[in-house]
């Protein structure tokens, strides 16, 4: 069976329509309208790519760029401006001697003759403890009375805040 050169074309144009069908599979050639459409495509897609790439390299750039400037501008330590400062012990640095019957009688209550406690007297613990031993043994080698404080004493100006009713 013989087929003549128009049908052949015929059919070329129609497997085109179709889907590229025979012709292309076949080695066939491509009209010059999809083979310019295809290179417009390779075209577009190619400057898409090449602009995108090129804006992801200055991205980049510009991400590294801030990273340095985020690490140079480290927090700087300081104190606390609202802090209050820390209250000294009145006696620190002091020597406490069981003789100084004045400065003893100073943390000692009026009315009872008790030791007042550290909260009273704003001392540190060492201090206090010092202060505690030497009231003791000032009482128990007589310089001091045990039951009441000496009232030779109470006109005294006052060491630590305690405040009394007169």
């Amino acid at each position: 069976m013989q087929v003549s050169s128009a049908e052949l074309q015929g059919t070329a144009q129609l497997s085109l329509m179709v889907g590229f069908g025979v012709n292309w599979c076949g080695g066939g050639h491509l009209p010059s309208f999809m083979l310019v459409v295809l290179l417009v495509v390779i075209v577009i897609l190619t400057f898409n790519y090449w602009r995108i790439s090129s804006r992801h390299i200055q991205l980049q750039e510009e991400v590294a760029e801030l990273q340095t400037q985020v690490q140079c501008t480290k927090p700087v330590k300081m104190e606390n401006p609202y802090k209050e400062p820390l209250k000294k012990c009145i006696l620190c640095g002091k020597r406490v001697d069981y003789k100084n019957v004045q400065l003893l009688s100073q943390f000692i209550s009026p009315y009872t003759g008790c030791i007042h406690g550290r909260h009273i007297t704003g001392l540190c613990g060492k201090k206090q403890k010092e202060i505690s031993k030497a009231i003791k043994r000032a009482q128990i080698m007589g310089f001091m009375p045990v039951t009441y404080k000496d009232p030779a004493y109470l006109k005294d100006p006052k060491v630590c805040n305690i405040k009394y009713r007169e």
